[in-house]
């Protein structure tokens, strides 16, 4: 895909909200230097990759934003630019690692996020990108990320984020795109055709439709994502080793130590650490005399006379039963001990918090899938559940909504309290496989189907 249809495509819509070589760059390419180097080299080499960039020289581009990070090395924006031209001239591991590093300095906006994300896309790192898009949800662009969603694989995740971001009032014709191209990755072609034709004409749908088949045909993420933003790959050995973070560490050099003062070799006299024992006169040492036994006229000492033995003390036998709690000593205060705790917290560290009202549901919940029908849904539910049994300890309910005039059930998990542990929750689940996403339930859905969880239960103590 040449630069020339790329902007085409971004014209239209089709494309992510990131630019490589847009002047987003300029805040970061003027940003004054605070740590070793030259900031004046830096400021003026950054400025020229700008420019660089912007004229379609990426090579160049790459070479002057190095010289700009070389010359202040502890400057995150300078490495942010440098993750950019990287990504720019189809070296994603280069870009990965600067962007990374960028971050790690403090750089979060959301054109270095979406780069490191489309970066760990096109090296197959799915839930690298996966935890950035869910860290930076609320700060990134809903149609940026609902487009990072389908190339990462998540296409019913990706298809409900850009869908409310359609339906939102002064939503551009960039968002309804982005939607058509999720819909068709997804397999919907005729979805995706009636809303690309919202604003492009027949003949610009029809080439539109040519276009993202190809797409869905690749199978190669890197060249999938290469595609997407219009560069050509190439082989990349990755950033050079003088310009890792690592070898610019912020740190000072401690004063020396002390001379440390050897003990001598020759050992010291005894008497001089160890005093002599104190003198004893022998007329004080008293002298006891045992008792010598009587024995009888054959030499012989009676048995009567040794001590008779210790009757044993009886063996107490355990309850069949074990204790419901530990014996407590008497007046000893109570303890609980560290691992009942933890064992509770992890026990219940993703139950429900709330009850789940299905008249009128409210709290957060995390969205499992939409389904063409509710009987589909029930039949997701029943196997999601027998594959994580996690999931069975929460409600789940199933609701229907619209999206340009097709009806999809959405199959979810209620009864979580506050968002944090929804992310919780569902961050589990991507670990495990399950594609799910986040929502919070506004008390209006219309419920068509709902099943109660079967909570774990802690043993009394």
């Amino acid at each position: 895909m040449n630069r020339n249809l790329l902007m085409k495509l971004a014209v239209s819509g089709f494309v992510l909200g990131l630019t490589t070589t847009g002047c987003s760059m300029s805040k970061m390419a003027n940003a004054p230097s605070n740590m070793l180097g030259k900031p004046e080299t830096a400021v003026k080499s950054a400025s020229m990759a700008r420019t660089a960039l912007e004229a379609g020289k990426t090579s160049k581009a790459v070479t002057l934003a190095e010289a700009a990070v070389s010359a202040s090395p502890r400057d995150g924006s300078y490495r942010a630019l440098l993750g950019q031209a990287y990504l720019s001239d189809g070296r994603f591991a280069s870009a990965s690692a600067a962007l990374t590093e960028a971050m790690e300095l403090g750089v979060t906006d959301s054109n270095t996020v979406l780069a490191l994300t489309l970066a760990n896309i096109a090296q197959n790192k799915t839930p690298e990108a996966m935890a950035l898009l869910n860290a930076y949800r609320d700060s990134l662009p809903a149609p940026d990320t609902g487009l990072a969603l389908a190339l990462a694989g998540d296409n019913e995740s990706a298809i409900y984020v850009l869908s409310e971001a359609a339906r939102a009032e002064g939503a551009s014709a960039r968002t309804r795109q982005n939607l058509a191209l999720a819909l068709a990755l997804s397999g919907r072609w005729a979805q995706a055709r009636i809303l690309a034709s919202q604003d492009l004409s027949l003949a610009k749908v029809e080439g539109r439709m040519a276009e993202w088949s190809q797409l869905a045909k690749e199978e190669n993420s890197q060249v999938r994502v290469a595609s997407l933003i219009g560069v050509k790959t190439q082989t990349d050995a990755g950033m050079p080793v003088r310009l890792a973070l690592a070898n610019f560490a912020d740190t000072q050099m401690a004063a020396a130590d002390a001379p440390m003062v050897l003990a001598s070799a020759d050992p010291a006299p005894v008497d001089a650490f160890a005093p002599p024992p104190p003198a004893v006169d022998a007329s004080e040492i008293r002298t006891v005399e045992l008792p010598m036994p009587q024995r009888d006229a054959n030499g012989v000492v009676p048995v009567t006379e040794l001590p008779s033995p210790v009757a044993a003390a009886p063996v107490i036998m355990a309850e069949a039963a074990p204790y419901r709690a530990a014996p407590r000593v008497a007046g000893e205060a109570a303890k609980e001990r560290p691992f009942h705790e933890e064992a509770r917290a992890l026990a219940t560290k993703f139950m429900p918090q709330l009850a789940f009202d299905a008249k009128k549901p409210s709290g957060w919940a995390v969205q499992l899938g939409a389904y063409d029908s509710l009987g589909i849904a029930k039949e997701k539910w029943g196997a999601l559940k027998s594959r994580n049994a996690m999931l069975a300890n929460f409600p789940a309910s199933s609701h229907a909504a619209n999206v340009k005039g097709r009806t999809f059930y959405r199959l979810t998990v209620n009864g979580i309290k506050t968002r944090a542990d929804a992310n919780m929750l569902c961050s589990q689940l991507r670990a495990d496989g399950q594609k799910c996403f986040i929502r919070e339930m506004g008390g209006s859905e219309s419920i068509q189907w709902a099943a109660r969880g079967t909570p774990l239960r802690m043993a009394s103590r």
